[in-house]
């Protein structure tokens, strides 16, 4: 079966978390209290990780052949555990285990008394562990597996960039003593706890900066809120004053027209009057003028003119 670069990662994790256990348990079964065996901050071994995924990859074929299977990888995790601890010393100046005291030693970075239960190890890894733990990591959905890969990986990106910064810092620590893993342990952690402690502090003086800007802010928008509704009411005010002084000039111009109209209008009744006064005035001289025609005339008859109205 062919397996994706998502299943070895974990496969990787998995047995590196699995060999920080084993060496923390040898640790405190050998001094009598806990002891991280790990370099990094996180619990884990990156070497046992390394270690299963190269003897899967390589040596997967012999999965039937015991002996081959053996043999192939105690050298396989000889040659990964000498380079590795001649690496890590050549870079931090610093070791992480040594077996000068034990036997059949090479320069006291493999022994093959543990050479040889890694072997083992190896064989029950690839006969029996891996296809179990292959099969439960291919029930997990691949969008699933994805994330969880992703954030692992970040987070492993994370503890190896600070724990490196740490341990260059402390890789002058003295070569007398050949195994500085409790020493450097010691020394990551408190370093880690004081940058903890100092974010803490950071975080505190940051929020209590946010809580001032956000009082202050708070008083201004007060005081901003004040002097513009202080402003609005004012403007409110003149603008009322100056419409009640519009209607007022609208309304007394009003009534000047209707004063004026009023006046005309009493002029053209007393002009009515007069015109009818004198119309019956004109009436009342016809009358009379009729009356003593009709007295000096008694034998005329009568006629009646009318005017018509056009």
């Amino acid at each position: 079966m062919i397996y994706n670069i998502e299943i070895y990662f974990m496969l990787f994790i998995i047995y590196s978390v699995l060999g920080w256990v084993m060496e923390c348990t040898l640790g405190f079964i050998e001094k009598r209290k806990f002891v991280n065996r790990g370099f990094l901050i996180g619990p884990y071994c990156p070497i046992y990780g390394v270690g299963v995924v190269s003897v899967s990859l390589l040596l997967n074929r012999f999965s039937e052949n015991l002996i081959i299977l053996f043999l192939l990888s105690t050298i396989i995790c000889g040659i990964l555990e000498y380079f590795t601890s001649y690496i890590m010393e050549k870079i931090f100046k610093a070791r992480w285990w040594d077996y000068s005291n034990n036997k059949f030693n090479i320069n006291g970075r493999i022994c093959l008394e543990t050479l040889i239960p890694f072997g083992f190890i190896s064989v029950l890894v690839i006969r029996f562990i891996n296809p179990w733990m292959f099969g439960k990591l291919y029930m997990i959905p691949q969008n699933i597996l994805n994330y969880i890969v992703i954030g692992i990986l970040l987070f492993y990106i994370i503890d190896c960039c600070i724990s490196f910064n740490i341990i260059l810092k402390f890789k002058n620590l003295s070569k007398q003593e050949k195994d500085n893993t409790e020493e450097i342990t010691k020394k990551v952690k408190e370093t880690a706890e004081a940058a903890i402690k100092k974010l803490n502090l950071e975080k505190e003086k940051l929020i209590e900066k946010i809580n001032i800007s956000r009082i202050r802010l708070m008083e201004n928008e007060k005081y901003t809120r004040k002097k513009y509704t202080n402003k609005i009411k004012n403007q409110q005010i003149t603008l009322v004053g100056t419409f009640k002084a519009r209607i007022q000039g609208i309304d007394d111009k009003i009534k000047g027209y209707a004063k004026d109209l009023a006046d005309k209008i009493a002029v053209i009744k007393e002009n009515q009057l007069k015109l009818g006064k004198e119309i019956k005035e004109k009436f009342m001289k016809q009358s009379k003028l009729n009356k003593r025609l009709i007295s000096a005339f008694p034998n005329v008859q009568q006629r009646e003119y009318t005017r018509k109205k056009k």
